[in-house]
């Protein structure tokens, strides 16, 4: 998150009105009585002056903010030891309020809690329908009726792959290496400021104005060279994989013969390579689940399996098993 920068742009005088003439526009920091009554100033109805009409307090120090007097409740400065009105002692005075600085109105906002409660009642309505429909179950036997499986052995050979990176990860061995300028990245770069200013009354009479700023930023990016090139690989040959399936407890691996690799391989070497599996159970009414080895040779053929079923369709569970 950018760092907020605040700058002061110096103090202004706050605005009262005479509750006792309706003189209004009183200065808050210089004019503590009403010029045409001699009224003294409530601190409470003190205000912000509209834009454009402020009154800069030049050369302010702020001290602290006012107190009101314990006897007259006329509002003192910070260090007055003794009531400008009244004269009394000022000691265990409590601050005069502060005014917040004014904000926008908020945009009227549209009711928006019956199309909430209607919403809530159409996902409750669709999730109960699909709980009902796709996800209840109940419990059920079924007989295992055969067992199947499937064994395969890939065949890799060595050759050349055409393969693309940034100029930093080209492998050693790479041939026919051939480069261009393409962005790779981007990073924020500072470009400038967004300003505003605040109003902060400081309870003495005046208001500070703060300017806060925020640095923006624009993206630049960042180029890097992408190079394609050849390489010499193991790579998968699927039209050269050896399957093998059957039913039964029993499942066996392809038979593959290949000759043998030397450490160094030549260009169109072959090998074997990974090695998959799958374990199927097929129960009554011809549902099948595939299921791990463990799983498979737990039940014989024609055994009775306690299970869960879609309480709509019928349907297996397999996790059930």
């Amino acid at each position: 998150m950018a760092e907020e920068r605040v700058e002061s742009q110096g103090f202004y005088e706050m605005l009262w009105d005479c509750e006792f003439c309706s003189t209004k526009g009183l200065l808050a920091k210089s004019q503590r009585h009403c010029p045409e009554c001699g009224a003294k100033q409530n601190s409470d109805k003190r205000y912000f002056p509209p834009e454009g009409q402020e009154k800069r307090v030049d050369g302010h120090r702020y001290e602290g903010a006012d107190r009101y007097c314990p006897a007259c409740n006329a509002p003192m400065g910070a260090k007055a030891n003794n009531c400008a009105n009244c004269g009394s002692p000022m000691d265990a005075a409590r601050e005069v309020k502060g005014v917040a600085a004014p904000v926008p109105p908020p945009r009227p906002r549209r009711k928006l809690w019956p199309w909430l409660v209607l919403a809530a009642a159409v996902v409750f309505a669709l999730g109960f329908g699909i709980w009902y429909r796709f996800i209840r179950t109940k419990a059920a036997t079924l007989a295992v009726a055969s067992h199947t499986w499937e064994r395969a052995i890939e065949v890799e050979e060595f050759a050349e792959a055409r393969d693309s990176a940034w100029h930093g990860s080209v492998p050693y061995d790479a041939r026919g290496v051939s480069c261009h300028r393409e962005q790779r990245s981007s990073r924020q770069i500072p470009d400038g400021e967004e300003c505003h200013n605040e109003r902060h009354d400081k309870k003495d009479g005046t208001f500070e104005v703060l300017k806060k700023c925020k640095t923006k930023y624009r993206s630049e990016p960042i180029y890097d060279d992408r190079c394609s090139y050849t390489v010499l690989r193991w790579q998968t040959s699927p039209a050269d994989s050896a399957r093998l399936s059957g039913h039964g407890l029993t499942a066996e691996w392809p038979a593959l013969t290949l000759p043998a690799v030397g450490p160094q391989p030549v260009l169109g070497a072959r090998r074997a390579g990974k090695r998959s599996e799958s374990f199927t159970l097929e129960l009554e009414g011809g549902q099948t689940c595939d299921v791990s080895e463990a799983v498979w040779r737990k039940y014989a053929d024609g055994a009775k399996v306690n299970v869960e079923v879609r309480a709509s369709s019928g349907k297996i569970v397999c996790s059930s098993l």
